[in-house]
C-alpha cells in the first residue's frame, strides 16, 4: 500500500532545519496545555510512545477528563501503550477530528514524523484555545 506524500515527507525529505521550528512550536503548544497538569514535555521523539500524555492532552483540549480506568496510567507493556495510544485515536475522533492515518503502533514505536503528524491534527483544531 502506497501513502500519498505529505507536508511532513517534504520538512522531513527537503527542509530538515525547518523541522527544529516546527518541533519547538508543537512543544511550545503541548507544554501551555499539558502544564495545566504540570506535566512539561521536552522531547516529542519519545513522551508521547506510551499514549498517557496524548490521552491528557485530548481529554484537556476536547474539555473532559479521561476516566483513569479507561486507559494504563503507567504501561508496561507495549499493548498497553498501543491501547493507550488507540483510546487517544478514538478520542480525538470523538471531539471532531479524522481517525489519525499513523498506527498506535507507529506512535509507540517512537516514529517521529507519526508522532508529529498526530500532534499537528491537535494543534490545528485547537491553536486558538486558551
Amino acid at each position: 500500500m502506497k501513502c500519498e506524500k505529505d507536508a511532513f515527507d517534504a520538512l522531513f525529505d527537503n527542509a530538515p532545519e525547518k523541522l527544529a521550528i516546527v518541533k519547538r512550536s508543537l512543544i511550545t503548544f503541548v507544554n501551555k496545555h499539558l502544564g495545566k497538569l504540570n506535566i512539561e514535555v521536552a522531547d516529542l521523539d519519545t513522551e508521547f510512545k506510551d499514549g498517557v500524555y496524548l490521552c491528557f492532552l485530548t481529554g484537556l483540549l476536547g474539555g473532559f477528563f479521561v476516566p483513569l480506568y479507561d486507559y494504563h496510567v503507567t504501561p508496561k507493556t507495549q499493548e498497553q501503550m498501543v491501547n493507550n495510544v488507540a483510546l487517544s485515536f478514538e478520542l480525538m475522533q470523538d471531539i471532531g477530528l479524522p481517525m489519525p492515518k499513523a498506527r498506535p503502533e507507529d506512535i509507540v514505536n517512537m516514529d517521529l514524523k507519526s508522532t508529529l503528524r498526530v500532534l499537528y491534527s491537535l494543534f490545528t483544531k485547537f491553536k486558538d484555545v486558551a
